[in-house]
């Protein structure tokens, strides 16, 4: 039985969200993508019914994300409300939805907010881990690439000129700091595989938003929310095992990525850790969120979920 089709999925609409009271703990501020109230493969959606109905008991949502590997020692109520950085932030859980940093953005981003045109994280958290105050950025995926395409040359036409001189210039600045966080040759040569690969890869949605929430986590890191002065992020890829449609680089995605073309037909994640520097890797975490569900100790949410999406 394949979980991810609308057809199954819409049995579920009846009652799409496992606790409406979710909504109740989110910032009104924050737009929320249209589906996620009425569309049944809304990773939004899918997203608040596990880590938002999770987001007000510390234990079960640290016992979730452990399931990744996260060594995490204890988890941070996002304090409420709070400025950062001239954005207020009103949200009262362990889970802050669509967050998208302080309100300039430090990856140069104009206008926008909170689940527009910005990059918004789908789910953040503040936790210890390795004994230091670390920010979690969750990307959250479930039917992309099934449900609808992939965009993919998100640094071709018009907007792409403004996207690559947006990033780039941050990316200029890490490497200044020695702080780069891809393994980019300094030139390009025919000699060294890892040559192939720059920035302009990175195009396909999928890399893109992981690229966008690198910066972010590397350029708010040392920055202060409340008492919690961030000391170290951990960037969190969770897909759906099911969906390789966003689990494979297949090579229609890569036409407009030259560079990463050698990596044809590989898993998205394997690929991901290997263009990162050798200490960014170890901020990088992934993982299938469906098949940790059952590590979820909530009877009746557990239920819910492995019926839905297990």
């Amino acid at each position: 039985m394949n979980k991810l089709t609308l057809d199954f999925q819409k049995k579920f609409e009846p009652r799409l969200i496992f606790d409406e009271s979710v909504f109740q703990r989110i910032d009104p501020a924050v737009k929320l993508h249209e589906e996620t109230k009425r569309h049944p493969l809304s990773s939004c959606a899918a997203c608040l019914n596990v880590i938002g109905s999770m987001a007000s008991d510390p234990a079960e949502l640290a016992r979730f994300l452990g399931s990744f590997g996260l060594e995490i020692e204890e988890l941070y109520e996002y304090p409420s409300p709070v400025c950062f950085e001239g954005r207020t932030y009103h949200d009262r859980s362990y889970a802050v939805f669509e967050w998208i940093g302080p309100d300039d953005s430090p990856i140069n981003e104009k206008g926008g907010g909170r689940g527009q045109s910005r990059t918004s994280v789908d789910a953040f958290v503040l936790a210890k881990v390795e004994g230091k105050t670390t920010q979690l950025l969750i990307e959250w995926k479930f039917t992309e690439g099934l449900s609808r395409e992939i965009t993919l040359g998100r640094f071709c036409g018009a907007k792409g000129i403004e996207r690559l001189q947006r990033y780039s210039r941050v990316l200029a600045e890490l490497r200044r700091q020695g702080d780069l966080p891809f393994d980019f040759a300094e030139e390009y040569r025919r000699t060294s595989p890892k040559s192939y690969a720059g920035l302009y890869d990175l195009s396909p949605d999928h890399l893109y938003q992981l690229l966008r929430m690198t910066l972010l986590a590397k350029t708010t890191t040392g920055k202060t929310i409340g008492k919690y002065t961030l000391e170290d992020y951990r960037i969190v890829h969770l897909t759906h095992s099911q969906n390789h449609r966003i689990n494979i680089l297949h090579p229609e995605y890569l036409a407009l990525s030259p560079g990463l073309q050698r990596f044809s037909g590989r898993q998205l994640h394997e690929v991901w850790n290997e263009l990162l520097s050798a200490r960014e890797r170890e901020r990088f975490v992934c993982g299938h969120w469906d098949t940790a569900i059952s590590a979820i100790e909530n009877g009746n949410l557990r239920t819910y979920l492995s019926d839905r999406y297990v």
